[in-house]
């Protein structure tokens, strides 16, 4: 009900807060949630910046699920998209793979 906490463009990428919530733990590997799937990927949340080598480090999750702040941004990894929804939208099918894509539908 807060003007001030609506988004004006409710697509973004993956927090690292969002990947731990998930079940993506700090330094230690978990390919056991949702998010996993074997691929490195980055978050959009900021780790350091690494000043003796001038660059950045942001959150991203390796191959064997461990949610890490130690990944220089000039690696090339995935991105997980997130699309908030309005809270009278529900999942009414599929587990959100190419294969089988989730179907939302309105209470």
């Amino acid at each position: 009900s807060s003007t001030s906490a609506k988004l004006d463009y409710p697509i973004g990428l993956i927090q690292a807060d969002e990947v731990s919530l998930a079940g993506g733990v700090y330094n230690t590997t978990n390919m056991n949630y949702y998010l996993y799937n074997s691929r490195y990927f980055w978050t959009l949340s900021p780790s350091r910046f690494n000043s003796g080598y001038s660059y950045a480090d942001a959150w991203h999750v390796t191959s064997s699920g461990i949610l890490s702040p130690w990944s220089g941004v000039t690696y090339s990894h995935g991105v997980h998209p997130v699309i908030n929804l309005k809270s009278n939208v529900t999942i009414t099918k599929g587990d959100g793979s190419t294969l089988n894509p989730f179907v939302v539908a309105t209470k």
